[in-house]
């Protein structure tokens, strides 16, 4: 069970970040904190991309798209090293989902397609950060910041993790298409 404060210590990481990174509760919420925990990093999380879309939207005006390489560069870097440190037990499929996609229960809905020891196959159908990048008219900044992401945490998790996606909610396909697959398992 997920504890309120380790709730809301997760909330108090979310917002001194500089990449997504997602909270989920176990199940319904089971008191009306709880309910208010999930609104408030829901709320955090909209502002955050409010905010970035109305700054680099400046930026992108004034020095040109090359800003956005850069936002996914530092993006990818800062992700893959957070990963590379991070204390994780195991660095396979099994962690992509423990550390990634069991995590995104507000943000994201998906459904596995196919799943094996060393193939992984998901079909995210909802993206909180897709939905409000499209209504800020900034899927290039939301790709930069939010889609770049997996790249870096399947680099940081293991190397041997091949991650390939060809489409993408942000971009205004039907669905992000994740596959991983671990190499040299």
């Amino acid at each position: 069970m997920t504890s309120r404060r380790m709730v809301f210590k997760k909330i108090v990481l979310v917002t001194g970040l500089f990449f997504p990174v997602h909270l989920k509760l176990v199940g319904a919420p089971r008191d009306p904190c709880e309910k208010e925990i999930e609104n408030l990093f829901l709320r955090l999380q909209s502002k955050e991309m409010s905010e970035r879309a109305s700054l680099f939207k400046k930026m992108i005006k004034r020095c040109g798209k090359e800003v956005l390489n850069i936002v996914e560069e530092n993006t990818i870097s800062r992700t893959e090293e957070k990963l590379r440190t991070a204390e994780i037990t195991y660095r396979n499929l099994d962690a992509v989902m423990e550390n990634l996609w069991n995590q995104t229960g507000l943000t994201h809905a998906y459904t596995i397609e196919n799943r094996t020891n060393d193939f992984l196959k998901l079909k995210v159908t909802k993206c909180l950060y897709a939905d409000e990048m499209k209504k800020l008219d900034a899927v290039d900044i939301g790709e930069a910041f939010y889609c770049s992401y997996d790249h870096g945490f399947c680099r940081g998790l293991n190397p041997d993790i091949i991650f390939t996606r060809t489409k993408t909610l942000m971009m205004g396909n039907d669905c992000c298409d994740h596959t991983y697959e671990l190499k040299n398992n």
